[in-house]
C-alpha cells in the first residue's frame, strides 16, 4: 500500500500518535512532499496521544512521466549478439528476364592464434580391460567422523545469537487482563496466537470485549471480526456500552460478515491494526472458501508483530471444534471453566501461556479481576472515568 492510499485511509479514523509518526516516516523515504507536510503540521501543532482524523480532500497520486521508446526497437534479453552482414550479388537473369536479388548470412567469427598443448611428462594410466560397471541401488557407506570441521554457511550456533537485538516491545497492559495474559512480546518475524475455548454461554465473547477495553486505554488499534452476531444487532450494541468507554469506540474497527469477501481482505486488516479478534475461527473457516483456513499458516506466520485472539466452539467431549492443531500451533491456550450454575463464577484460566510464569492464575468475568482459591465472594469492578477524546482535522 503506498503512502497516498494509507494517508487516504486516515479520513474518519481515531489514529494514535505512533501511528502518524510511522506514516510520517515512510512518506519521508517515498519523498511524498505533501503527505509530509500535513502530518508534519499536525505533529507539530498538538501532544495529544491519539486524534480523530477528517480529511477535507483526499490526495490523488502524481502522474510519473514515462520514456517513450520507439516501438520498431525490440531488444532481446539474455540472447548473445550475432552480427550478420548482407552482401548484395550480381543480377541473374531467369525465366521471364526477372532480376532476383539474393542474399547470403554471413558471420564475423573473431579469429584466435592457435594455441599448442603442452605436454608433461607424467606417467600414463593404463587403461582398463573391464571397466566396473554401478550396480543399481547400491548402498554407498559414508566416510569416516571428524575428518573435516566446516560449518555450513547458514547454519548459526548458541554462540551467535548473543549478537542479535532481543525484542523488547510488548502487548503488556496495566490492568487485571494484563496481569493475567503476562507480558505477550511483538515478534519481529510472525504474530502470537492466543486461542479462547469455551461451551456456549459461559462469556468468551464478553471476555474479548474486556481485552478489547484494555489494549484501547494502551493505546493499540484493534479489529473485532464479529461473526457469531451481527455488530447492529441489540445484543452486541448492549456488550459495547457495557464495557468499551465512549473515548475508545474509534479506536476498534468492526467487521461483519458481509465486509469479508477474500483471505486478501483480512491480511489486510490485519496490517491495518495492531490487535485481532476473531469471533470464531470456525465460522471464518466456512466464510473464505478460496482455501483452507489454518491457524498456523493462514494468520500467525501471514503477519509480522501483531497480536491475534481466536475463539474456538468446545465440543460435549472437551476438545476444541475446528482445531486440532490449534491446540499446538497457538502461543497461549486459554479456557473459560464453569464452577458452579451461577455465571458469575465463570473464569479464564490459561492451560498453555508462555509469557506468565505464575502457574494456575485465574480471571474472572464477570468480576473482571484475578481471583484466588480462597475467595468466596467478588465485589463488583466499579468502571473507571475516562477523558474524552480531541477531534481534529487535516486540512
Amino acid at each position: 500500500m503506498t503512502t497516498i492510499e494509507r494517508y487516504n485511509r486516515l479520513d474518519k479514523k481515531v489514529v494514535s500518535r505512533q501511528e502518524i509518526q510511522e506514516l510520517l516516516s515512510k512518506a519521508i523515504r517515498e519523498k511524498e512532499k505533501r503527505v509530509v507536510a500535513k502530518l508534519q503540521k499536525l505533529l507539530k501543532e498538538n501532544d495529544n496521544t491519539s486524534f480523530d482524523i477528517q480529511l477535507t480532500e483526499k490526495l490523488t497520486p502524481l502522474k510519473k512521466k514515462v520514456a517513450r521508446v520507439s516501438r520498431h526497437v525490440k531488444r532481446a534479453k539474455n540472447k548473445p549478439s550475432r552480427v550478420t552482414t548482407k552482401t548484395k550479388t550480381k543480377l541473374k537473369v531467369y525465366g521471364l528476364a526477372m532480376p532476383m536479388v539474393v542474399l547470403k548470412e554471413t558471420r564475423n567469427i573473431m579469429q584466435y592464434p592457435e594455441q599448442k598443448a603442452v605436454v608433461h611428462n607424467a606417467a600414463p594410466i593404463p587403461k582398463e580391460k573391464h571397466p566396473v560397471k554401478p550396480i543399481k541401488n547400491q548402498r554407498v557407506l559414508p566416510g569416516p567422523k571428524g575428518i573435516t570441521n566446516k560449518k555450513a554457511r547458514s547454519a548459526r550456533t548458541m554462540a551467535d545469537l548473543s549478537n542479535v537485538p532481543l525484542s523488547v516491545e510488548t502487548f503488556k497492559t496495566e490492568t487485571a487482563i494484563g496481569d493475567f495474559l503476562g507480558g505477550i512480546e511483538k515478534k519481529p518475524k510472525g504474530s502470537v496466537v492466543v486461542t479462547l475455548d469455551a461451551p456456549a454461554g459461559s462469556g468468551k465473547t464478553r471476555f474479548l470485549f474486556q481485552t478489547m477495553e484494555a489494549y484501547a486505554n494502551a493505546g493499540k488499534r484493534s479489529v473485532f471480526v464479529t461473526l457469531e452476531e451481527h455488530s447492529a444487532s441489540q445484543l452486541f450494541i448492549k456488550k459495547r456500552d457495557q464495557y468499551i468507554s465512549s473515548s475508545n469506540f474509534g479506536m476498534i474497527t468492526i467487521i461483519d460478515a458481509d465486509d469479508i469477501n477474500t483471505y486478501n481482505d483480512l491480511l489486510e486488516l490485519l496490517e491495518e491494526h495492531d490487535i485481532a479478534f476473531i469471533d470464531s475461527f470456525g465460522k471464518l473457516q466456512k466464510l473464505i472458501k478460496e482455501i483452507k483456513m489454518e491457524l498456523d499458516t493462514h494468520l500467525r506466520n501471514a503477519v509480522d508483530g501483531k497480536l491475534i485472539f481466536s475463539i474456538f466452539q468446545r465440543t460435549k467431549d472437551g476438545k476444541m471444534r475446528g482445531g486440532a492443531d490449534a491446540e499446538f500451533d497457538a502461543d497461549v491456550i486459554l479456557e473459560v471453566e464453569k464452577p458452579s450454575k451461577n455465571y458469575q463464577d465463570n473464569y479464564v484460566i490459561a492451560r498453555k501461556n508462555r509469557y506468565n510464569e505464575k502457574p494456575s492464575i485465574k480471571y474472572n468475568i464477570y468480576h473482571q479481576r484475578i481471583i484466588d482459591d480462597s475467595e468466596e465472594e467478588m465485589p463488583n469492578r466499579l468502571p473507571e472515568a475516562r477523558n474524552k477524546l480531541a477531534i481534529y482535522s487535516l486540512e
